[in-house]
Formats: C-alpha cells, structure tokens, sequence
C-alpha cells in the first residue's frame, strides 16, 4: 500500500495500541447496545443516535492510523526514521482531520439529545446557542488544518518552500477550547435539573448521567499536556503519548455519551431479576429496599425520585415513565391544555391527550410533565 523503513514497535507504544483497541471494543459493544435500547423502546432511531453511528467509524480510524504508523519508528529519533517522514506527516494531516470531525460530531450528538429531551424554552435556548458555539470550533479546526501552511503541501513535506505558523500553538488552543466547549455542554442541563421537585439522590444521579462526560475533559487537559512537550523537529521521538491520548479522546468520548443511554437494558434485566425472585417466593422485594428505578416505575408515588433518563429507555412492554421539564407560561396549564396548546405541543415529545396528563409546577414556574403509558405483551 505504501513503502517505510519499517522498525521494531516498543513497548510502550504496543501497550498503547492494547489499551485503544481495547477500548475501540467496549466502545462498538456499547454503541450496538445502545442501538439494541433504543429499538426495544420502540422509539427508533433519532438524530443523536446518527450523530454517534458516524462517531464511531471516525474513532476507530484514529486507532487504525495508529497501528499504520506505530512500526514506522513512533517513540525513535527522527535523524533514524527520516526515510518514513513523508508518509507519517501525510497519516498526521489525516489524523488531525479524523480527530476535529470525531470530536465535533459527538458534541452535536450530545446537544441534539438535549433538544430531544428537555422542552423548556431557555434550555432550548441555550443548546441552539452551544450548537452554535461548536459549529463555529469545529470550522476553525478544518480550517486551521488547511491553512496553518502555504501551500498546504507544506504541511507533510517539509522540503517544499514554503511557511507554516506555530502548529503546536493551533493544536493547543483548539485543544483548549475543546475543553470549555465539554464543561458548556455537560453544565448546560444541571440548573435545569436541579429546579425539579426531586429527591436529592435522584438529582444527583441525574447530575452523575450528564457529567460522565467529564473523564473526556481530564484525557483532553492530559492530551495538551503532550501537545506541551511535542517537538516537531523530532517528531516521531516526542509524539508517543501525543499520539495516545488523541486516540484514546474520541472512543472514550463515545462510550461515555451511550453508556447512560442503556436505560431499556438495565430495566429489563432488573425486571427479570425481579420476576425471577417473585416465582422463588420473595414477593416482598417488590416493595422491599432492593427494589430498583423499575420498581418506581411501577408506583406513582415515587414519581419524584425516578430519574427522567430512565423512563425515557424503559421498554414498550413494561410501564414506561417519561419525565419532561418545560417552562410553565400559563394557568392554563393546571386545569388541561387548550387547543391552542395542543397545536403547539403536536409533534413534539411532550404532546398527551388529556387524561394522558400530570402537571406539577413549582415557584419557579418550572413544570414536571410525567407521563405513564401500560401495553401488554
């Protein structure tokens, strides 16, 4: 496919490309169950869903780049792989585009799940205007691979003529603007959150759903602390943990954005569980402190401490629970809806007829919409 020296894979960097595949693999399983989820649901798939079906190929071409150049002397003096730079700054331009378009794609993902979700009107808001902010990052990170260079040759072949601008510098503040982006989004729902009338432990696991993503944001600040220590005059001899960290970003970032997605799963093998010990005779678990979120599903009482995630996955065969949080604009709201706001509401997630309807509503204007719906296998 391509001619190279080709040099022993050191330690270090073999162990490296272990941990990434391995984690490329817990990423596919958790992207295909989280597939599984949404079908069982009934609920099909949306537009976050997309988002991360086209994530993950680009996280799995980061590793392939990586296993590509890993035996082209990564971790050796570049004065002994020189014969192999013109092809690792080629595989670099890829691996620069790969990872902006990766990263990018699953904050859109996360964002759209938000408009999916949520139905208050300055939450709305707020994630139009996020998708906004990560739409322009994600220009100026294509943009800055294409144009750090004149001419753009330049970038992987260092013997044409031409100039190029602090490359490590770009890489930097990209990386440093990732970072704000993540803590904007994962931030983004927690007031809204913790305005419900919920109990505290449910808040908090709630919070725990949204802020997971947060170990995405420890690996970037580690990945610019590499980017710190990257010398582009010895390229291959200081880009190891460079190059490990960045494939490590974009799959774990995926995993972390559908882990808690597997709500239907979880509901389901815990209904198992459940229906398993009810025919051993342990009737008394149903009511008992064992018994889990689907249990809560089950009792109308414990609408306050159900997590909203949850209900959203719950399977079509068992009660299914939704909690939708949404600005309270009228009275109007209390006594049904009228007309007018079911024509709003048609199309959307939170539309109910009404003896389909709860409100509650708090000072703060805030409404809980909650919603129960029974089918029979």
């Amino acid at each position: 496919m391509f001619d190279y020296v080709e040099f022993p894979v050191l330690p270090v960097v073999r162990t490296h490309l272990i941990i990434n595949s391995v984690l490329a693999g817990l990423t596919v399983l958790v992207v295909a169950l989280r597939l599984v989820a949404r079908f069982m649901s009934g609920a099909g798939l949306w537009w976050d869903d997309y988002l991360i079906l086209f994530a993950l190929p680009q996280g799995l071409g980061m590793l392939i780049i990586q296993g590509l150049w890993s035996p082209m002397g990564i971790g050796f003096p570049v004065t002994e792989t020189m014969p192999n730079l013109f092809t690792i700054l080629k595989f670099l331009v890829a691996y620069e585009l790969i990872y902006s378009t990766a990263i990018s794609t699953i904050k859109f993902s996360v964002l759209v799940f938000y408009l999916r979700v949520f139905v208050n009107d300055r939450m709305r808001l707020y994630t139009k205007l996020a998708l906004g902010f990560v739409g322009t990052w994600s220009v100026g990170n294509l943009l800055q691979v294409f144009l750090i260079c004149r001419p753009f040759r330049r970038t992987y072949d260092p013997t044409v003529d031409g100039t190029c601008g602090n490359q490590i510098a770009s890489f930097i503040a990209i990386g440093a603007f990732n970072i704000i982006s993540d803590v904007m989004i994962l931030t983004l729902p927690l007031p809204t959150v913790w305005s419900l009338k919920m109990a505290t432990p449910a808040k908090l696991g709630l919070t725990g759903v949204f802020l997971i993503g947060l170990l995405v944001s420890v690996i970037a600040i580690i990945r610019i602390v590499t980017l710190t220590q990257l010398d582009l005059t010895n390229l291959t001899g200081t880009m190891v943990w460079a190059d490990f960290w960045s494939a490590t970003e974009p799959n774990l970032g995926i995993l972390c954005v559908s882990l808690p997605m597997l709500g239907t799963l979880w509901s389901r093998c815990v209904a198992s569980t459940r229906r398993g010990a009810s025919k051993l005779g342990y009737h008394s678990s149903e009511n008992g402190t064992h018994g889990s979120a689907f249990s809560k599903l089950r009792n109308p009482s414990n609408v306050d401490t159900q997590i909203p995630l949850e209900g959203i996955y719950a399977a079509n065969q068992e009660v299914h629970y939704q909690s939708a949080v949404a600005a309270a604009t009228t009275p109007e709201l209390d006594r049904g809806h009228t007309h007018g706001d079911r024509d709003r509401d048609s199309g959307s997630e939170v539309a109910l007829t009404d003896q389909e309807q709860h409100y509650k509503q708090d000072a703060n204007g805030i409404r809980v919409q909650t919603k129960w719906t029974i089918s029979h296998n």
